[in-house]
């Protein structure tokens, strides 16, 4: 039986690491897995230190339709 790896795609890049997590938490209820990528350094916990370039919010090709619809209020 072959493994498939699922690869991460880039869903919406939201301005700080906070809404992204906001919006992250969203697809968490509805088990629609997600990364985020961000630049900022966390020293004082997430979305407390400004990310020069926002904050990516990833999801799996085959979620990505979903996760459209849940966060079309956001997005």
């Amino acid at each position: 039986m072959e493994t498939q790896r699922m690869s991460f795609i880039p869903l919406h890049r939201f301005p700080s690491r906070m809404e992204a997590e906001m919006a992250g938490e969203i697809l968490k209820q509805a088990e629609i897995p997600y990364l985020i990528q961000s630049e900022d350094i966390g020293i004082f916990g997430p979305g407390a230190s400004p990310a020069p370039s926002g904050a990516r919010l990833l999801v799996h090709q085959e979620d990505l339709q979903d996760a459209k619809i849940l966060l079309s209020g956001l997005v």
